[in-house]
């Protein structure tokens, strides 16, 4: 595939993603005017609007509490101006810190960066969707985001590892988590378990758990972060441009979830899924697993599982033209992933395993929910 605009893969300096920014800051500074128009910070706002801004309302930091306010007080015309003062003030003072040229002072400027990057690892967090769930299994709760049974130093140490390896494994996702990552917020320490979180509102904040209890931490850390700033890329597409155009009271089956959902959701999973595990699959091949047979068996299983994910995907999704150009490029990517799993040659006895655990779900799944559409 010759023409790829790396909506799926990556690519130093992206002309995608400084094409989708541009979109966003414009959006921003519009709902900022419709912020002050009626009487928030307009004084702040206006003196913000005048000087040079862009890295300061695109920072994940200041453009969640814009979406906060202007959801609240634009789009609701909540008049409950109290229940939302924390973010006023929090964002005025932002504001007044930023006019008076004192950046070091701001949240967006505090705390360690990750190896060779400018992303931060902090338990400073502002984002105010926080306190909804990301995800139906993480009941995300706001006092969570700690470094818990490890020292932020451990947490750093183990987040600048994982970098230095993907930078090894690919620099060009390296290079874009640049572009649109700003923050890695530590949300939970945890045995057996690695769970993470994005949200829509928020581009640019990860929220990551860290297992204590693996050999390979830097492994489930990396799966986590590509995963994630997948969806940060897609969700920052999707504020512009339609995917898919299904009735979303149409629920489909997912072969990574244990429950059904409408087919956009399924969608991100593939979108999302696919060049996770080509990385994790580059990852084994280049022996920065050193055979680790349980990651062997996973890459097998979601090999299949993502397989089950571009079949569904073909037969049921109604995409606009520009996600059909996303679709292929996933296509590609699997293509990709066909030639990592000829290299990684699992025994037939594998491939056998990992097929039945998915019928499996295939089938729990239909009896839970048998009013799936398909």
């Amino acid at each position: 595939m010759q023409d790829l605009k790396y909506y799926v893969l990556w690519v130093k300096d992206s002309p995608l993603l400084k094409k989708y920014f541009d979109k966003y800051y414009n959006k921003l500074t519009s709902d900022l005017k419709e912020i002050s128009d009626i009487w928030i910070l307009s004084e702040e706002i206006n003196k913000l609007l005048q000087v040079e801004n862009r890295k300061f309302i695109l920072n994940s930091d200041q453009s969640s509490v814009i979406n906060l306010l202007y959801k609240e007080f634009v789009l609701k015309k909540s008049q409950k101006l109290l229940d939302k003062s924390v973010y006023v003030e929090m964002f005025k003072k932002e504001i007044d810190l930023f006019l008076a040229w004192k950046e070091q002072e701001l949240i967006m400027n505090q705390w360690e960066k990750i190896y060779g990057t400018n992303i931060k690892l902090t338990n400073i967090d502002n984002n105010p969707f926080k306190t909804q769930e990301a995800h139906p299994e993480h009941h995300l709760n706001w006092a969570f985001i700690w470094y818990w049974e490890r020292p932020e130093k451990e947490w750093l140490d183990v987040y600048n590892k994982t970098f230095e390896l993907l930078k090894k494994l690919d620099e060009w996702i390296y290079d874009e988590l640049n572009q649109i990552i700003d923050k890695i917020v530590p949300l939970w320490t945890a045995r057996g378990l690695h769970n993470s979180a994005s949200y829509k509102e928020c581009i640019g904040h990860l929220y990551m758990w860290y297992t204590i209890d693996t050999k390979t931490p830097e492994i489930n850390i990396l799966e986590a972060i590509i995963h994630e700033s997948s969806h940060n890329k897609l969700n920052l597409i999707m504020q512009f441009d339609e995917i898919v155009l299904n009735d979303k009271k149409e629920i489909y089956y997912s072969a990574i979830r244990p429950d059904a959902r409408p087919i956009i959701w399924v969608f991100l999973w593939y979108h999302a899924f696919a060049p996770t595990m080509y990385i994790i699959m580059k990852a084994y091949v280049k022996w920065a697993l050193w055979d680790d047979k349980l990651w062997f068996e996973k890459i097998v299983l979601y090999y299949i599982k993502t397989k089950f994910l571009q079949r569904t995907i073909k037969k049921y999704a109604v995409l606009t033209e520009l996600w059909k150009e996303i679709s292929e490029e996933i296509d590609f990517v699997i293509l990709k992933m066909d030639e990592l799993i000829r290299e990684l040659n699992p025994s037939k006895e594998l491939l056998l395993k990992a097929k039945e655990a998915q019928n499996k779900h295939f089938n729990e799944v239909n009896q839970n929910y048998n009013y799936l559409v398909y």
